[in-house]
């Protein structure tokens, strides 16, 4: 039955399959090794010669080549699009996808008319060459050397195989001591014994292999090295020794780093890999840093501003309370609220940036079922402290957008039938009074289905009622909350997921049946459990037909970018060769220049507005910043100047990301 459901789930996924797209030469019905990723990068410049440029950033500590792919190497003043995947090597699938965008461009003029693409297939080798190697066990790092158990030798406490098999999984071996028992569902599955029900361990997990340096830890310093994709700036893993020291230690990062910041044209960034940006929007709720929606004035600006100090304002009502403060004509930004607020580094997203990524989340959702794609899978990771997608959101302050290719498809299960409790996709729709309706009855069988069991449903009612709680945001606090655990010795949905995908997918091979074995230090042991890469990375046979459901995203997505556009302009005449002069400037993208995390870090680059011609600037200044332009918002420069009759000056919206916009104005007659 449950292999069945699967076989149905990957039906829209094999119907698109049936077709292989091999334009430019590259075809997508295998996993490509590095040496092959570089002779692809190799042909597509040589065979697009006056477009296409190739860019070595940096060598990796195991001596391959890192390089980007330039295309629309042509095009000058126009706004760019970075794209990177398989930042941490064990995801082999990201890679294909962007040597599948890069072909999509190169195949099409339409996406590349207006916008320059740097596509980053392969920026860690050396951990991506483990999926290739004759012992595969999910390598995330790459060459360089880190002594990771701090003492006087490197890299001599790896794995083995010990059965063979040519896969690294993990060794139980009965113990006193263990924190593990058999789950009562499935005995392949470890899970950990409820001390707090009474249960008592009875197992020790290691990963396969041998206590080399006789230190009482297995496999803890293997060889290598640094993850570069939890490398990055942004909330660095310093506790982690795989992220390294510090950011930028190890070479793809630095080059990376280097690369982005010489290129302030960057306008976008995309990141290939196991978070998706494009389903869910990025993950909140961090602790320390900046929280700009409750901000507490300090008594000297609470008293400056007319502010209760025990009051808490959003960064929008500071502001205001700001602008009366300031010189005329001067604008006040979040980042400059920040600045003398002491608010600290923001570590979670922005409300106004959320709103877009919201929107595109559902216009994506539409996407995919306009393409008959329905799977459900498994919820995406979501991203990791230090990892690229998140530096390119808090720190470069663009659009950033991560999309997971591949999830395991979850089992469907019936519903219970004698559990009539609504899904929180019903109560999410409906109103106030439809849902106090509903009853006592069904509204606590509600909440006790989904884990609420701190409300009761008279509570609720009377919150609804009175104004204070709309279904739609219960449902949405809801969903924040623990989930309800599962039933004695029940799988996780990831177990199940797993293990079904194991049957469907890959005849059972996915799992290795635990064996006994005798271990040298350990004695009887048994060695099994999830094969490697079993959850990231599907059979090639899939390549072809993912990368050409989910990759065309990306090029819309790229439609969406800021359009910054000199609109109109006008003049006044205010007598005795005075005039006031107006100019409009217009974005024309669905998303705001720069966005909030932008704006709050006043990066990226701004936009200005040059007056050149032969006039006295009486108020205003002859370079104005444009500032913040909402999405499909016009925005009025004004400045009050002296010029003869007709006279024609140059307006001129200047950028370093986009397109130079110039309009010619008459003065008077």
């Amino acid at each position: 039955m449950m292999k069945k459901l699967f076989n149905l789930l990957l039906l829209p996924v094999l119907i698109f399959g049936i077709s292989k797209v091999s334009a430019q030469g590259i075809s997508f019905d295998k996993y490509h090794t590095n040496d092959e990723v570089q002779q692809i990068l190799n042909s597509l410049q040589t065979g697009n010669s006056g477009s296409v440029k190739l860019h070595t950033i940096a060598t990796s500590p195991g001596g391959e080549e890192v390089k980007v792919l330039e295309i629309g190497s042509s095009l000058e003043d126009v706004p760019a699009i970075f794209v990177g995947a398989n930042f941490e090597g064990d995801r082999p699938i990201s890679t294909e996808g962007a040597l599948y965008l890069a072909q999509m461009l190169l195949d099409s003029s339409k996406y590349t008319e207006n916008i320059k693409w740097y596509i980053l297939p392969q920026p860690n080798p050396d951990a991506a060459a483990g999926y290739f190697a004759d012992v595969k066990y999910n390598l995330s790092v790459n060459q360089f050397e880190i002594n990771k158990d701090v003492d006087e030798a490197l890299n001599e406490d790896g794995f083995e195989d010990l059965n063979g098999d040519g896969l690294i999984t993990k060794m139980r071996v009965k113990d006193i001591e263990g924190s593990y028992v058999v789950s009562k569902n499935d005995a392949r599955i470890m899970v950990r014994a409820k001390t707090s029900k009474g249960e008592r361990g009875a197992y020790k997990i290691y990963t396969e292999g041998i206590d080399n340096d006789a230190d009482g830890k297995y496999n803890e310093d293997g060889p290598g090295g640094i993850n570069v994709g939890i490398a990055f700036p942004h909330l660095f893993p310093r506790d982690k020794k795989e992220a390294g020291r510090f950011s930028g230690e190890t070479p793809e990062v630095y080059g990376i780093l280097r690369f982005i910041y010489d290129r302030p044209e960057i306008a976008m960034v995309y990141t290939l890999g196991s978070s998706d940006f494009c389903a869910v929007q990025p993950k909140g709720g961090r602790k320390g840093g900046a929280n700009l929606s409750n901000i507490k004035l300090p008594g000297r600006y609470a008293r400056m501003f007319g502010a209760d100090p025990n009051k808490t304002y959003t960064m929008e009502q500071v502001i205001e309370m700001v602008k009366p403060q300031v010189p005329p004509g001067m604008e006040v930004t979040p980042s400059m609220v920040a600045g003398f607020l002491g608010l600290g580094a923001a570590v979670n997203p922005l409300d106004a940036d959320l709103k877009f990524y919201k929107n595109f989340n559902q216009e994506y959702k539409k996407f995919l079922e306009a393409k008959n794609y329905k799977t459900e899978a498994l919820d995406p990771a979501p991203a990791k402290d230090g990892s690229f997608e998140l530096w390119a959101y808090y720190h470069l302050g663009v659009p950033s957008f991560s999309m997971n290719l591949f999830t395991v498809p979850k089992v469907k299960e019936e519903k219970k039938e004698e559990n009539g409790a609504l899904s929180l996709d019903e109560v999410e729709k409906m109103e106030t009074e439809e849902f106090v309706a509903l009853g006592e009855e069904k509204i606590d069988a509600f909440l006790k289905e989904n884990n609420a069991t701190k409300f009761n449903a008279k509570t609720v009612i009377d919150m609804m009622e009175s104004g204070k709680v709309t279904p739609k945001q219960m449902v949405a606090m809801l969903k924040n909350m623990p989930k309800p655990e599962k039933e004695e010795g029940e799988l996780s949905d990831k177990d199940k997921a797993l293990l079904a995908w194991s049957e469907s997918h890959w005849e059972g091979k996915g799992f290795v049946t635990w064996e006994a074995a005798e271990h040298p230090t350990l004695g009887d042991v048994e060695i099994g459990g999830y094969a490697p890469y079993l959850e990231s990375t599907p059979k090639a046979e899939l390549i072809d037909s993912l990368a050409s459901i989910k990759i065309p995203w990306l090029l819309q997505l790229s439609t969406k970018m800021p359009e910054l556009k000199i609109a109109d302009s006008k003049t006044t005449e205010l007598g005795k060769g005075v005039y006031k002069l107006e100019v409009f400037v217009e974005n024309k993208g669905e998303i705001a220049y720069p966005i909030s995390m932008g704006e709050r870090n006043n990066y990226p680059a701004p936009v200005m507005l040059v007056l050149d011609g032969d006039i006295e600037i009486l108020e205003g200044t002859k370079r104005m910043k444009v500032g913040s332009i909402g999405s499909n918002q016009v925005k009025k420069l004004s400045w009050i100047v002296k010029a003869k009759i007709n006279s024609t000056i140059d307006a001129r919206l200047e950028s370093v990301v986009f397109t130079d916009d110039v309009k010619q104005i008459k003065i008077g007659g």
